[in-house]
């Protein structure tokens, strides 16, 4: 029978500005005094590191100078135990290379860090961890190293000990290499980019660093003292620097959460900055989505809310329209409703284009179903469509929706109380109510972009500010046409000389090119016929030009089960290499690649790995691992490398692909909810010609990812 539950009175919604900071509110110095980053962006002292670490989901970026080293940091706490860096550094008295092609410009170097948590402090005992400085990057800063932290008397003390720069002062023998000659020595470092496996805890010593943090008696401000392992006596690139002490001293002082500056004195006669901002990837969640379209009304209502949201005495066409025109307003798209008397259910099959959290959609739909429907059906299944056919399908109680109105609006109530059910691969033919065909549709998009060239020989950076106008036109749940063309506004790729001396086929490393003689382009052109040939399979079948330096076809099949934490899919096409101007003609080279891929949800921390093998655009064989994880914010971030059968010297500086990236979505920034809508930002340290491979189409698993439903999926927003 028709629930009787006594309402909640609803907030007029406000209106609010579409673009928020994601900063929060100030905080107390105490609440970050015993963290805050160095000048290589890990938590640390002032060159040294501490085993301290910031809270999860930490993400900084910032600068940092004491000549003749000038850093441009990134730094991010995967997880609670693991800290992972990158660096762009400018050695301002060297040069890049020979004056006649760089010029005055001085040598840059890229780098990845990373820090493990081998202990929490304790009463009796301090924080260990373990790290290492410049690892796959060139070596010029590696390191190795091994630190406690302790508070003592409100002080924060640090003791370590560091292999390799760090700990080029020395003074301790290396115990490693008491126990095996092979640890005596530490090879040379190399510009080549390798992990370095072979340098890693060698050397005949060691050396000792440490120091001490204190919260002075001014709010927000610290001083740091420390004891420096590293004497400069030898600095890579033959770049040896004069050292008067090896203590340092600087004081930090806090911008409450998402900002510190330090300054202070390095090696006795050097001035040290930085300035680093934070935000994090938990906590900062963005403006509150006050510009969405508010959620089916339950309380009492205008004359005319009642007679449109009053309950039906019937599924029949008229409540069918009811419902489509309700949900229409929120941003969700009611395909076809079926009934089930005997079971007292109604089934909806929906897309939506309201926002990527799907019980907050689920738990719309449920409060129009609840509010609409006629009082004898009790349960409502509800089926998402990702190309025509289910990505998953649910079954909610009608009672459990009631009683989480209730009771406060308690999203656990709804949490515990829906069930999945099999999927189908589309709308039944024979269903009861099915909404007009909106096909063809068309939506396009135009806006400023911005395209970009960083850390090259022939200047730091080099950028285009370019107009983009794109279009998609679906002629079906299945089939869609997409293009992109772009249009340049100002660049400086003219400053480009670098020319690739790669020795396998220049799949990537003529970018150079493409950017100076492709200004004006057709970025993509390209067709799409997704379909689902059963339950929990994909297929895809792609053609065109795919991205700004290839076009042909591609096929790929993806096997995902609605419930599992694992996929499997498998691509393969043949593309061939385009023209430098990015016009319709294609140059000579063409080659085919695939992979097998494995995708796997992990069941910790929100992880995901992906791991495929196959055959990359040089025609070389390997295989890519990639990890990442997803933050309450939305937003991802991860490591990825390939390793194919091309040599470290056939490869390149760099020795294989390799870096990280984050993936922010646009609810960070907006007050109003967006559906698949992301900006991804990806750091290599070098782009080379090893281990590429084709953006070819649309991608299976991110297409069922938007529209999946997580069984570790957060409920607090449900009926919101």
């Amino acid at each position: 029978m028709r629930p009787t539950a006594h309402r909640r009175n609803i907030r007029t919604a406000r209106a609010a500005a579409l673009v928020a900071s994601l900063v929060t509110p100030y905080a107390s110095a105490a609440e970050y005094a015993d963290w805050s980053s160095n000048d290589f962006g890990g938590i640390g002292l002032i060159q040294t590191p501490t085993a301290r670490f910031a809270p999860d989901g930490e993400f900084r970026v910032g600068v940092s100078t004491a000549d003749p080293y000038n850093q441009i940091l990134f730094g991010m706490q995967l997880l609670p135990w693991l800290e992972a860096g990158f660096r762009y550094a400018e050695v301002k008295n060297r040069l890049y290379g020979p004056e006649s092609f760089s010029g005055d410009q001085s040598y840059k170097d890229r780098s990845i860090d990373l820090k493990l948590r081998l202990r929490e402090e304790s009463p009796m005992l301090p924080a260990f961890a373990f790290g290492v400085l410049d690892i796959g990057g060139t070596g010029l800063f590696a390191s190795e190293y091994l630190v406690a932290s302790k508070q003592v008397a409100g002080l924060d003390w640090t003791l370590g000990l560091a292999w390799g720069r760090m700990g080029a002062r020395g003074g301790i023998r290396n115990p490693f290499a008491v126990a095996s000659d092979k640890f005596e020595d530490r090879p040379a470092t190399e510009a080549r980019g390798d992990v370095g496996l072979e340098r890693m805890f060698g050397g005949h010593d060691v050396g000792l660093f440490g120091g001490v943090q204190w919260q002075t008696p001014l709010p927000h401000l610290s001083l740091k003292l420390e004891y420096d392992g590293n004497d400069y006596k030898s600095e890579a690139l033959d770049n040896n620097l004069d050292a008067d002490s090896p203590v340092n001293v600087a004081l930090n002082y806090r911008l409450g959460r998402n900002a510190d500056v330090s300054a202070g004195l390095e090696r006795g006669n050097t001035f040290m900055a930085r300035f680093v901002m934070y935000t994090n990837f938990h906590r900062d969640r963005g403006p509150d989505k006050v510009l969405d379209p508010p959620s089916t009304p339950l309380i009492t209502l205008q004359p005319e809310q009642e007679a449109a949201l009053a309950p039906s005495t019937a599924v029949d066409a008229d409540f069918f329209e009811r419902v489509k025109r309700e949900l229409a307003r929120q941003k969700i798209q009611l395909v076809a409703m079926d009934s089930h008397d005997l079971l007292a259910d109604i089934q909806v099959w929906f897309t939506q284009d309201l926002s990527d959290d799907e019980p907050r959609v689920i738990g719309r739909i449920g409060q129009t179903l609840a509010m609409m429907a006629p009082p004898q059906y009790y349960t409502f299944t509800l089926s998402h469509l990702v190309a025509g056919a289910e990505s998953y399908r649910v079954r909610l109680q009608r009672d459990a929706i009631d009683a989480a109105i209730d009771f406060d609006a308690r999203p656990a109530t709804l949490r515990h109380n829906w069930q999945r059910m099999p999927t189908r691969t589309q709308v039944p033919a024979d269903v009861a109510f099915k909404a007009p065909s909106p096909y063809p549709s068309f939506d396009w998009y135009t806006g400023p972009a911005l395209r970009q060239h960083i850390g090259g020989p022939d200047d730091f950076y080099f950028g285009q500010l370019w107009w983009r106008l794109g279009g998609r036109l679906a002629l079906s749940p299945r089939w869609s046409l997409s293009g992109q063309v772009g249009a340049d506004i100002y660049n400086n790729f003219d400053g480009l000389k670098q020319t690739s001396d790669s020795r396998l086929p220049k799949v990537r490393s003529d970018i150079v090119r493409y950017l100076k003689e492709g200004e004006n382009n057709l970025v993509r052109l390209e067709t799409n016929y997704v379909w689902s040939p059963r339950p929990s399979w994909y297929a895809r079948l792609s053609g065109g030009i795919f991205e700004e330096m290839y076009g042909g076809i591609a096929g790929e099949v993806l096997y995902r089960r609605p419930e599992a934490r694992w996929a499997v899919g498998l691509d393969v096409n043949r593309v061939r290499q385009r023209d430098f101007d990015q016009r319709f003609s294609f140059r000579d080279y063409e080659v085919t690649t695939g992979h097998l891929t494995g995708y796997f949800q992990l069941p910790f921390y929100g992880m995901s790995a992906q791991l495929s093998a196959g055959r990359y655009l040089a025609g070389d064989k390997g295989g890519t691992l990639e990890l990442s994880r997803r933050f309450a914010s939305g937003v991802s971030a991860g490591l990825f490398a390939t390793k194919t059968d091309v040599s470290s010297e056939d490869f390149g500086e760099g020795s294989f692909d390799k870096g990280f990236f984050v993936i922010v979505p646009f609810d960070l920034f907006f007050a109003r909810s967006s559906s698949n809508r992301t900006v991804p930002l990806v750091f290599r340290p070098l782009t080379r010609d090893g281990g590429q491979r084709v953006r070819d189409g649309v991608g299976l698993f991110g297409l069922t990812e938007s529209g999946r439903l997580d069984p570790d999926a957060d409920w607090s927003n449900a009926l919101r």
